[in-house]
Formats: structure tokens, sequence, C-alpha cells
């Protein structure tokens, strides 16, 4: 039909409506049965004249509003097309470059009070021969929706086990954190591919710090409990990522057998001019302290920010101050260099 500013209200109130409706849970029999749904709109002639059209964009519209939240409507906009086009590209794409081995990993190192370097952060990288070196954030989004990140996530994990390997043959003995979603955890094979890689590599525990977001802790606490106890009897220590952020709260540190939690970036940055951030850090340090868990820095970026982070008992800082992500080859040289100048 031909819609006008007020049609287009109208369908938007209509769509409140259903929504609204929709998320009031209803009996069968004795179950009571929750519902609910994601609304497209499309209007003549703004977004088509036909039947097609019109239906092919309120269908791009919905799973727009699937995407901001699910139980929302979304009139459709021509830019959503590219959203469109995107997702396919990255849904044929992407499971090439796991074929064709397109996934390369670098390494950021830690920083210990000290001054030590005791562990790295493995971050995954697309080398695609159309675009060039793509970073995760425009991928693993994705990847996580489509169900991809559960073999991404196992090609991440045993690349890393073998570098470990390789780095002990030189010498270089350090751990490394590695991102674990909770999609990887409820597919539970990460443990037999983790259990075989030890053996095939001869180690003896696991180098592998896992880090885990506070979602994965608070969608199932059972299954994290047991998650947990599998990773550290195998010697792998377990972080919480990006504390702060999500729904944890520090009481419910104690729930958990963690090794260390890390805090978001949003803290830190700027945290010497920031009275807020540092009442924060502050807090999470002691309760941390109390729990004897470790305290990570991420996004460390000036001295100022360091120096407050150090003096306040954060065990380990990363970020550019230190070094940016890195290929292996690099990180072996900037390790060399770092020894060196440390132990002037």
């Amino acid at each position: 039909m031909l819609a006008t500013d007020t049609s287009q209200s109208a369908l938007e109130a209509m769509s409140s409506r259903i929504l609204t409706r929709l998320r009031q849970p209803f009996r069968i029999g004795l179950i009571e049965v929750y519902t609910g749904c994601s609304v497209g709109i499309s209007l003549a002639p703004q977004h088509g004249v036909d039947r097609e059209s019109l239906i092919r964009n309120a269908d791009t519209a919905m799973y727009t509003a699937k995407e901001s939240g699910r139980g929302k409507f979304c009139v459709f906009s021509p830019e959503m097309n590219q959203r469109v086009f995107e997702y396919l590209w990255l849904d044929t794409n992407l499971r090439k470059a796991l074929e064709k081995d397109q996934l390369i990993i670098h390494y950021q190192p830690k920083v210990t009070r000290s001054g030590e370097v005791r562990s790295l952060e493995a971050l995954v990288r697309w080398q695609s021969p159309e675009r060039g070196l793509i970073p995760p954030l425009d991928f693993i989004s994705y990847a996580e929706e489509s169900g991809l990140i559960v073999p991404l996530g196992r090609w991440v994990m045993l690349d890393v086990m073998q570098q470990v390997a390789k780095w002990r043959e030189k010498s270089i003995n350090l751990r490394v954190a590695v991102n674990v979603s909770a999609r990887q955890l409820a597919d539970q094979t990460i443990f037999s591919d983790l259990k075989q890689a030890l053996r095939d590599l001869n180690f003896e525990y696991c180098p592998i710090d896992v880090e885990l977001t506070e979602s994965c802790l608070i969608e199932n606490e059972e299954l994290a409990l047991s998650v947990i106890q599998q990773f550290s009897a195998l010697g792998a220590q377990v972080h919480l990522d990006d504390f702060g952020t999500g729904y944890s709260s520090l009481s419910q540190l104690a729930r958990f057998p963690l090794d260390a939690i890390k805090l978001d970036q949003s803290f830190v940055r700027d945290v010497h001019k920031q009275s807020v951030s540092q009442s924060l850090v502050r807090a999470i340090v002691a309760v941390a302290q109390a729990l004897n868990l470790q305290v990570i820095a991420e996004g460390v970026e000036n001295t100022k920010e360091d120096a407050f982070l150090t003096k306040n008992g954060v065990n380990e800082r990363q970020g550019y101050l230190f070094a940016k992500p890195m290929p292996a080859a690099a990180f072996e040289q900037w390790y060399q260099r770092y020894l060196a100048r440390t132990a002037r």
C-alpha cells in the first residue's frame, strides 16, 4: 500500500502492541509457556512496489530487529541491504578462511609488577586475500551467531598449543591466554581436544589461561563450575575476562574457583584522572586479594595509568604502552630485546 508517515506510526504502534501481548505467558494444559517475536516492517512505495520486494525487505528488517536484542520491531532502511551483503560475505568467506588456513594468531605480552613477562594473550586475525588483515571485532560476533566459533576456537586453541611447544624448544616458557566462548563450552569437545594436544605435545600440564566472559558464568552457573573444574584439572588457569562490564558482582567471585580477573579497559582508560574509576579499581583489587585472585589490567596506554595500577596492586598489565599484538616471530624478537633491556 502507499504508506504515509501516519501509517508508519500506526504500524509501529501495532508492532509494539503485538510484542507486548506475546511477552505474556500462556498455558498449554498445566504448562506455562513463554514466547516472543521480532517484527520487520517495510512500506510501499519507499521500500518496494511489488509483493516480493516488500516481503524481502520486511524479512531483512526482522533480522535486524533480532540482532538488536530480539523482542523488538524495526523499519526497513536501504542501509540494511549492506548488512545483509556483509553477513552473506562472512558466511561464505569465513568458512573458506578456516579451510584454507587464512587465520593467524597475534600475541600481546603481559607485564608483571616486577617487570617480568610471564604470559601473553592470543588474539586471532583473519588474513583475507580480498580484504587484507581483518581484526576480530569484524568477524567474531558473526562466528558466535553462526556457530563457526566452535571450529574457529578449536583451531585457535590447537595452534596456540603448537606455538607454545615451539617456544619451549627455544627455552621460551610462557603461558598463553585464550578466549573461550559459551558455545565452545557447551560443545564440550574442547576438553577432549585439549587432552589429545597435551598427549601429542608431551606437556605435563596445560600452559593455557582460559579467558571466560561474565555471561558464561551467569547464564548457567552449574555448567560454569563444572567447566572451570575441568580446565583446572588439566593444569589450565581460568580468568574472568572484561570484569565489570557484564552481570557479575564482586560477591559472585567467591562462587567460582577462578585464578584471575581481568579489568575491562573502560576502568583503565585515564584511571589516574577519574576518581570513580580509581575507587572501583581499589575495591576490585581488595576483594580479589581477599579471594587470592590475581588482577590483570588490559588497555594500558600510558605511564600514568600504569603507575596507578601498579601502586594499587594490579598484578599484570597489558596494552600499547608495552607492546601491540604481533605475530609469533615478531614477538620472539620483541621478547629478546625486552629481556636484554630489563637485564641492564
